[in-house]
């Protein structure tokens, strides 16, 4: 029975956070057209991230689709030999050309968006109040 209790608590806890977030977040900044610019800020970002991740995957999957070709045709030790050459060569051409970096990492959404010092004051009070009001809940009810 406790048990069922916990998960229908926590269910209450989890719908009234992501219900009420949004609403307790533009009450604490008290400027609702910051929201509208944090929100387009961020869209434009995504969007951004968005596509520089598929050109990484398709690239990716380009490298991968080459890989197999050439173990398919080619015996495997020669495919291998052959890989980490033109591994070598994408390396030295790296070098040599800094701006058409080959070999690269996949974009993080992080180079793209960082919040403002406000949006994280804002989620801190809401995260600390929140903490503060479960604990005075279940303080008074357990």
């Amino acid at each position: 029975m406790a048990t069922i209790a916990m998960m229908v608590g926590g269910a209450i806890l989890k719908a009234t956070t992501f219900v009420g977030g949004s609403y307790l977040a533009k009450y604490l900044s008290g400027d609702n057209s910051s929201d509208i610019l944090y929100e387009k800020r961020h869209d434009k970002a995504l969007k951004k991230y968005q596509k520089d991740y598929e050109k990484y995957m398709e690239q990716q999957q380009k490298t991968l689709d080459w890989e197999d070709n050439n173990r398919r045709l080619t015996s495997n030790a020669i495919a291998s030999q052959n890989f980490a050459n033109t591994n070598e060569a994408l390396k030295y051409y790296n070098r040599t050309h800094p701006s058409e970096n080959l070999l690269s990492e996949p974009p993080q959404f992080s180079d793209y968006y960082k919040p403002s010092k406000n949006q994280k004051t804002g989620e801190m009070l809401y995260v600390g109040g929140g903490m503060l009001a479960l604990g005075y809940l279940a303080c008074k009810w357990l």
